[in-house]
């Protein structure tokens, strides 16, 4: 079973678990670094992200001979030397000698030729994943500079999907898709609005007509609660966005003010006082 051809998913997944491993990790040094005083830990970033991604390589690839992705799919790599763990390693530190060297001295000679070089390894990425996409192997381009294989790290038959699976799996995909495209086109407030006027036991509250508004501060849209950007009225005594109006407004010519009801379509104007 070792010998058994590995999956371009398999391999694909692999990566992608490293990935997120590595965005877990980070996001706990972010939340643990939250509380210290602003701009103390963003100079060291780059420092933190290589550190990281030191010792997970130490602790996957140097010691294991395969990340935590592939040995979360039971997969490893097969010809790893000590020769080849310390390249791997180096291999993914040319990001941060790249950002280090713009930062310190960025108008440098070295600079141009540390662009270059991304330059090329950009390209050979591109290439390197259009192999893999054809023979199935190396998605990695340090995996194909070092020669590096992967294989099935147990005994264990490779993964298979049964039709009912998939057949699942597409469905709740296509209904998300569909919900994606469906949900930004329903308008909630006409179907709150329609329902509350069906509602028998629904008393509409006084609002209060006034010739002038006071923005301040502390003012928020009626619509987004957020503070309002060009704000605007429809003759009650609250105050939208522009956009969060208007926007109602072409949408559903009865839009109410979902605070007071009130309704007044005809009524755009950016008379509100700035204090």
């Amino acid at each position: 079973m070792p010998n058994e051809k590995l999956l371009r998913v398999t391999q694909m997944n692999a990566i992608f678990l490293d990935n997120e491993i590595f965005k877990a990790l980070m996001q706990i040094i972010q939340d643990t670094s939250r509380f210290l005083p602003p701009g103390c830990v963003s100079p060291f970033e780059p420092e933190l992200n290589l550190i990281v991604r030191i010792a997970i390589l130490k602790n996957s690839v140097c010691s294991n001979e395969s990340t935590f992705g592939q040995q979360l799919l039971s997969i490893k790599y097969n010809n790893m030397s000590n020769f080849k763990k310390a390249l791997y390693v180096l291999g993914n530190c040319f990001e941060y000698i790249k950002n280090r060297l713009e930062f310190w001295k960025p108008s440098h000679k070295v600079n141009t030729l540390i662009f270059k070089i991304h330059m090329i390894l950009v390209l050979l990425n591109f290439i390197n994943m259009s192999v893999f996409l054809r023979n199935g192997a190396k998605p990695l381009l340090v995996e194909r500079l070092l020669g590096l294989d992967q294989v099935y790290a147990t005994e264990n038959a490779p993964r298979l999907f049964e039709a009912k699976y998939l057949a699942r799996e597409l469905l709740w995909n296509g209904f998300i898709e569909i919900l994606v495209h469906i949900l930004p086109l329903i308008n909630y407030h006409k179907i709150k609005r329609t329902v509350r006027q069906h509602n028998p036991f629904h008393k509409r509250p006084t609002y209060i007509v006034l010739n002038s508004r006071v923005m301040t501060m502390h003012s928020k849209c009626a619509h987004c609660g957020e503070n309002p950007i060009l704000p605007h009225h429809m003759g009650c005594a609250h105050i939208f966005c522009y956009v969060c109006l208007k926007g109602n407004q072409t949408a559903d010519s009865k839009y109410e003010c979902p605070i007071c009801e009130h309704r007044n379509p005809n009524v755009l104007c950016d008379k509100v006082s700035v204090i």
